[in-house]
């Protein structure tokens, strides 16, 4: 299984309300602004035009609802991308069956949602209790067994846990954040070439802080935004007019954004970058970072020593 070195991540897509298609509800305190159900599917559709056919998902993003959208978008199609999608197991007791029945009835649930009968990587979005760790891997090898999940991943990097998993059955990638201004130096890139685990990394521009637009100025979003007070609290105006200095790595034709993902491409050790998109042109942007120049190791230290100062300022 090979996935695109640019991915599609789809929280953004599971919008404001949520709810499944055509049963949209309020369902979470805080969701992304400006989600349009038709333009997420051409988004998906362009996606794949482009060669992107890495799809991430989550039965948490906008209650479903991405998911769904997700679904109506790979339907006639599905064989064309590999879905990845996440599950919160339970983490707060050792209850053995419970951890059993958490695994299996969020996949049946991420099963309808995405118009499928099979997903490609299984992504637990945190580690599950230590007690049902075995369980939980035993279960997913039934699941395999089913044909209703090829792989299984974890969303979490605690070495000792991941190791763990590993010896339990099939973990075959470990994702986590990394980008521009948080970069981890903990071992997670070394640990995953040992294990020879994919790496997918997620919040690739910082939750869109990272994406230039709203450098200098404050955003024209909403408090039931989640990225809200990422760019509105005084901490968050100040580091964003810091980062206005990164508008350095946008001449010779890069956009704020195909930097900021072209950072990522060349670090060695990375497999797939996750990146957000709610119109076709975004995703073409963001793929179009393949082709833009790497940056120079001038333009890193610099880019870095910039993005240390704002998060200094966020910090206070």
């Amino acid at each position: 299984m090979k996935v695109s070195v640019i991915g599609l991540g789809t929280w953004p897509m599971g919008g404001i309300d949520g709810g499944v298609i055509g049963e949209s509800k309020r369902v979470q305190k805080l969701g992304w602004s400006g989600a349009i159900d038709e333009e997420s599917v051409k988004t998906v559709r362009q996606a794949e035009e482009l060669g992107v056919n890495f799809m991430h998902s989550s039965e948490a993003y906008g209650g479903g609802h991405a998911e769904t959208v997700l679904g109506k978008a790979l339907k006639g199609r599905r064989d064309k991308f590999i879905v990845a999608t996440k599950v919160r197991p339970i983490m707060e007791n050792g209850d053995v069956a419970a951890a059993r029945k958490r695994i299996h009835e969020a996949l049946e649930g991420s099963l309808r949602r995405l118009q499928t009968d099979y997903i490609d990587i299984h992504q637990l979005h945190s580690f599950p209790h230590e007690d049902t760790s075995a369980a939980v891997m035993e279960e997913y090898g039934k699941l395999q067994e089913q044909g209703k999940v090829r792989h299984v991943a974890i969303s979490a990097t605690d070495p000792e846990r991941i190791r763990q998993l590993k010896g339990l059955g099939d973990l075959v990638a470990i994702m986590f954040g990394q980008n521009l201004m948080t970069r981890r130096n903990d071992g997670t890139f070394d640990l995953a070439e040992e294990l020879n685990l994919g790496t997918v990394i997620l919040s690739s521009l910082h939750a869109g802080v990272l994406a230039g637009q709203w450098f200098g100025r404050v955003p024209d979003i909403g408090p039931d935004d989640k990225r809200y007070a990422n760019f509105t609290s005084p901490a968050a105006i100040k580091a964003l007019q810091v980062l206005e200095e990164l508008k350095f790595l946008t001449r010779g034709g890069r956009t704020m954004a195909q930097a900021a993902f072209r950072y990522l491409i060349d670090m060695p050790g990375v497999t797939s970058i996750l990146t957000g998109a709610l119109r076709p042109d975004q995703i073409e942007e963001n793929v179009g970072a393949l082709e833009t120049p790497p940056l120079t190791p001038e333009e890193t230290k610099r880019a870095l020593a910039i993005t240390a100062e704002a998060a200094k300022v966020l910090q206070g």
